[in-house]
């Protein structure tokens, strides 16, 4: 096989060979310089279970299912390794490559659909804003009104940070650039203030309680299990959450093997760039261009291991739960109430304030609004922009008129305006969990078709092995299951909440 992505006969005319990029070294040094996508993948993992479920759970003393999340770190990580793997080898997206799966063209424009519908409702934001409001006293002035809908306190909060999507994205040099600096900041601050917390808030029994949870310990005891919904469960499996499939789009962006051709999303005042959604093709006959490919792929699994599954998705989950059970869950026990509706994303601030005083409080407060908002950027310029542009560039020829750019520009801006409507509609912590549910049947979908890619488009050194192939064909089924487990019991409750 002279040329990569290539096995199934299927190539979109041809085109030049391009050498692999030198990878960057497998050491400590090089996993650090490859952050990069899974900070951006990191940040949305805590912007979500970490800062509204965890905690919850926590509190509530509901840690029977616990376990769950173990196994979805293990699952996830071998689907974003995929992933991974596959946009190294092709410098394309997960989503441009289902469109090489029957029937050709509908897989992109169903993954542009389902993530407009699950992430431009600005749910993260929502959490976001109502910090913002209580941290600093300002509110919407009482009386205002859109569309004959009173206004929420925290509403002015949601214009400026929508506004901000969009100055930020018109006028970055490349959005990626920005995103992979935000989220590295914000990432370590993160790591070191709830760390402070947790180490102060909580007592040995409280890490050796947390910790039986993780290992599967609880489920056996009624205690443990009796404040778990199917809500919850079908939560915990998703947990902790990030980015799935769309980490390919930040490997791309950051240059990673053949990601090195394929262009980036630059800023209105920056010179466009050239920006494919198609495989581009490297010698997989030359065993040094093979070799060269196998560390990229590599160091992207290290990058991921390291940064999200054990930092992000073990540790990091471990000192939310610790913190939120040691401070919330006596007051549970007290008075049987735990933070809901737009409460939920403070309950780590009140952790920090309680523990530390005020000033902590406060602080926490900003990393809480920070964490929140800074995940809602991804989800504009990537799960909805991205992966839109992709599908209008692998299935139509409207990129031959209009550039790549335009059309991402044309689909963030919609998607941002909307929600200054949407902001307004449920509360975060309800629009959350549905977001969660969302996610896992995605997770199912994609765990199937990334083998389906990987097997037909990589040469026979980068396909799918027999122990990730387990992983997935398990997440494929379990994630189905469990939706449908929890829309059986749930149903009744799904409507009457909609209703309401």
């Amino acid at each position: 096989m002279a040329e990569v992505a290539a096995a199934s006969g299927e190539t979109s005319g041809p085109r030049a060979l391009q050498n692999v990029p030198d990878p960057l070294p497998l050491t400590i040094g090089g996993i650090i310089a490859a952050v990069g996508p899974q900070a951006i993948n990191f940040g949305i993992s805590i912007g979500g279970g970490e800062a509204y479920l965890l905690p919850n759970v926590a509190a509530r003393g509901a840690l029977g299912w616990y376990w769950l999340l173990v196994i979805s770190v293990i699952v996830e990580t071998a689907l974003v390794y995929e992933c991974i793997k596959y946009s190294c080898c092709t410098g394309r997206s997960f989503f441009a490559g289902t469109n090489e799966l029957a029937p050709r063209g509908f897989w992109p424009w169903f993954w542009a659909i389902a993530a407009v519908l699950t992430w431009a409702w600005p749910a993260w934001m929502g959490g976001a804003v109502v910090a913002a409001q209580r941290f600093t006293g300002i509110s919407t002035p009482q009386g205002w009104t859109l569309f004959g809908q009173a206004l929420p306190p925290q509403y002015i909060w949601a214009v400026l940070a929508l506004v901000l999507v969009l100055v930020v994205f018109y006028f970055s040099n490349r959005t990626y650039a920005f995103l992979e600096w935000f989220f590295k900041v914000i990432m370590f601050l993160n790591i070191a203030l709830v760390l402070a917390i947790t180490v102060i808030a909580a007592k040995a029994a409280d890490y050796i309680t947390i910790l039986q949870a993780y290992l599967g310990l609880l489920f056996f005891s009624p205690e443990w299990t009796k404040s778990v919904t199917p809500l919850d469960i079908v939560a915990l499996y998703n947990q902790p959450g990030g980015s799935l499939m769309w980490v390919s789009f930040w490997v791309v962006a950051a240059g990673w093997g053949m990601g090195r051709y394929a262009g980036q999303v630059t800023g209105l005042l920056r010179p466009p760039e050239r920006i494919t959604a198609e495989e581009i093709r490297w010698n997989s006959n030359d065993p040094q261009e093979v070799a060269k490919m196998k560390q990229w792929v590599r160091l992207g699994g290290l990058s991921l291991v390291v940064w999200w599954a054990i930092i992000g998705g073990l540790i990091m989950t471990y000192l939310y739960s610790v913190a939120g059970y040691a401070y919330l869950h006596n007051e549970f026990l007290n008075t049987g109430k735990v933070p809901t509706g737009v409460e939920v994303p403070l309950q780590m601030a009140i952790v920090a304030q309680g523990v530390l005083g005020p000033a902590a409080g406060a602080l926490m407060l900003i990393v809480i609004m920070v964490t929140l908002y800074d995940a809602q950027f991804p989800f504009y310029d990537t799960f909805v922009g991205r992966t839109t542009t992709d599908a209008i560039a692998v299935t139509t020829n409207l990129e031959d008129k209009i550039p790549y750019r335009v059309w991402y520009f044309i689909v963030v801006t919609v998607a941002v305006l909307a929600g200054f409507y949407l902001i307004l509609q449920q509360q975060p912590f309800f629009m959350w969990l549905m977001v969660a549910v969302a996610a896992v049947v995605y997770r199912s979908i994609g765990s199937l078709q990334i083998m389906m890619i990987n097997n037909r488009r990589l040469p026979p050194e980068f396909r799918v092995s027999t122990l990730n192939a387990i992983i997935l064909w398990f997440s494929f089924v379990t994630g189905l299951l469990s939706v449908g487990y929890w829309a059986y019991y749930s149903w009744a409750d799904i409507m009457k909440r909609f209703a309401a």
